[in-house]
């Protein structure tokens, strides 16, 4: 049974460009942020498709010489993450004892690319992190230091909007923090159903009756609310095309 051309609920990258859709507004919204801030705030509900966005329509606006690119989670410890991220990511080792500013840097000069740190999932540090108060200190007076360092460096924390306020012990020490932030919402009637039907016409899948059968779909998965969250569009035409092929 070949593949189904749709992402479930895995998050677009760069490689799937082709074939994201629906978000053009936000993807210019946060490109033009990029050269207006180093720290910028993406947020949302769950399942609006913030990493896609990030890792796939703003990656995609850039040339392979100005995107680098390294993804962080929490994990069990943000600090101890982070540095594992950077280390990774370092072709020329890091000497121990080295600043989180002087590591990224060494990865600039290792790449001569703009590194571009992207905290996904960002709210698990006040999730699991919880009564970790040490870890969350230590965490944002390095970004702090990472920031006034003025390097070839974008930072971005993604994360479910219901823990926004927790970032509010942040901004003593970073007070630029909510200056440059992102709503992603969920996806409007309009470019979801550009992603159904462009997606369809990428991968040459029939429909019958389109506008139909587009509008059914959208229906369905809204239930009637005004928005429709990606990932359950996902699923849906995951299902669809798996049937499909059964019949």
């Amino acid at each position: 049974m070949p593949n189904s051309p749709f992402k479930f609920l895995d998050p677009y990258t760069k490689e799937d460009k082709q074939i994201f859709f629906g978000r053009d507004h936000e993807i210019e919204q946060l490109y033009n942020m990029v050269f207006e801030a180093s720290l910028i705030l993406v947020y949302g509900e769950s399942g609006t498709g913030k990493t896609s966005l990030i890792r796939c329509g703003l990656a995609s606006r850039f040339d392979i010489s100005d995107w680098n690119d390294i993804l962080i989670r929490r994990n069990q410890d943000i600090n101890a993450s982070l540095w594992q991220s950077l280390r990774a990511a370092a072709r020329t080792p890091i000497k121990d004892g080295a600043t989180v500013a002087q590591a990224v840097e060494s990865i600039f000069l290792d790449y001569f690319k703009p590194v571009f740190l992207i905290f996904d999932q960002f709210e698990e540090l006040f999730i699991s992190g919880m009564g970790r108060p040490q870890e969350r200190e230590e965490f944002i007076r390095q970004i702090a230091e990472l920031i006034r360092a003025d390097l070839k460096c974008k930072v971005i924390f993604v994360m479910r909007e219901e823990y926004l306020a927790k970032l509010y012990e942040f901004e003593k020490v970073i007070p630029e923090l909510f200056d440059f932030r992102l709503r992603v919402e969920p996806m409007k009637y309009a470019d979801a159903y550009q992603v159904i039907e462009r997606t369809c016409q990428h991968f040459q899948i029939p429909i019958e009756t389109p506008e139909n059968s587009i509008e059914q779909i959208i229906n369905n998965i809204s239930e009637g609310k005004s928005g429709v969250q990606l990932s359950y569009l996902q699923i849906y035409l995951d299902k669809l095309y798996q049937n499909a092929l059964k019949n």
